[in-house]
């Protein structure tokens, strides 16, 4: 398998990779990149859009005729275009996406019970923790690689992560890190505090009911360009959780309508840094998931150890490193374990 990635990585990202990892003296300070990660969205809408199925299963869509006239089409490639018109005009025409499993372009999680804790300490360790097997509020002793990279030369103070789910101060073990880490609820915190950012405090405090473990994801998505267009860090985690909430309510039409709007974000995020010449042309975004869901009317809602098809995930690329070959439809198998060396290869110099 170590093998089969290795090929990938040279083919797809004109970059070298080493079996062992990477030390920080071979990052490139000049290189940029987000990690985006969309909660729960399963590989069949990133793929093929909505699902005729649940979108006219009154249970899961309460008015099937708003969400066929928002996302709908009998054509698989406009329908998907319709729910996720950034991954599909502008990522599909100029970076990757991989993980269309009718092409047996397969990437899956490692870890076997296909939960958000499991699937982002994974995702950010590089390693696989069976200790780690629920939801749970407990600290991470693996380390992530955005306290590995903010502790590098090139790397230190330039690392941010934004966070909708509150629990990723555990996963990315807060009190242990020294980047700004900003999850769940948790009000900006800064001695020079934009307006803007005195306006999110003071909405976020007034709309979101401080039990819930998520906050609404543009509270978050604008937290973290506020932050942006102040610090310009080189490294973000951008995690919004919109999809799996939407999800496990088992409401099909706001799931849609929260892929949707994840799209936009992430859209609008991409047209941003290139207009600042920090980031303009040395910067990758890389987008995935942390799990994946049921197939079914009756578990689609759902995913977990016991739910077939929670461990297929997906993967995108766009940026200065990626060669746009668009979809992937070559037969290969990738984990998301995997995708922690590649984080390290594009920021490593080239």
């Amino acid at each position: 398998m170590k093998g089969l990635w290795i090929c990938l990585v040279l083919i797809t990202l004109s970059v070298s990779v080493s079996k062992t990892q990477r030390s920080v003296r071979t990052l490139n300070p000049q290189n940029k990149l987000f990690i985006i990660t969309l909660d729960g969205l399963r590989w069949e809408e990133v793929f093929f859009g909505a699902d005729s199925v649940l979108i006219n299963d009154k249970e899961s869509t309460q008015d099937s005729a708003i969400s066929k006239a928002l996302y709908w089409d009998a054509d698989t490639h406009k329908r998907r275009k319709r729910l996720l018109p950034f991954f599909w005009n502008v990522i599909n025409s100029q970076g990757q996406l991989y993980g269309n499993r009718l092409y047996k372009n397969n990437v899956n999680v490692s870890n076997p019970y296909a939960l958000s804790y499991p699937g982002y300490s994974e995702l950010l360790t590089g390693t696989v923790d069976l200790g780690i097997y629920n939801n749970s509020k407990k600290i991470n002793s693996n380390k992530n690689i955005l306290e590995l990279l903010n502790s590098s030369r090139e790397y230190k103070g330039k690392v941010a992560a934004f966070t909708s789910w509150d629990v990723f101060p555990y996963i990315l073990n807060k009190e242990e890190s020294s980047f700004t880490l900003n999850a769940g609820n948790e009000i900006i915190e800064s001695n020079k505090l934009t307006r803007s950012e005195k306006k999110i405090n003071l909405l976020q405090s007034s709309v979101i009911n401080e039990k819930h473990e998520t906050r609404y994801d543009e509270l978050t998505y604008i937290a973290c360009k506020e932050y942006i267009l102040k610090e310009r860090p080189s490294v973000v985690l951008l995690s919004l959780s919109g999809t799996d909430d939407a999800g496990h309510q088992k409401r099909y039409d706001h799931y849609l309508q929260e892929a949707n709007n994840a799209d936009r974000m992430i859209g609008e995020l991409w047209s941003l840094v290139q207009t600042l010449p920090e980031y303009a042309g040395n910067t990758t975004f890389l987008i995935t998931t942390d799990h994946g869901r049921g197939k079914k009317k009756t578990n689609w809602n759902n995913h977990g150890f016991f739910v077939p098809g929670s461990s297929q995930t997906w993967f995108a690329l766009l940026g200065n490193a990626v060669v746009p070959l668009g979809e992937l439809k070559t037969q290969t198998q990738v984990y998301q374990k995997e995708l922690n060396e590649l984080i390290r290869e594009l920021l490593a110099k080239q």
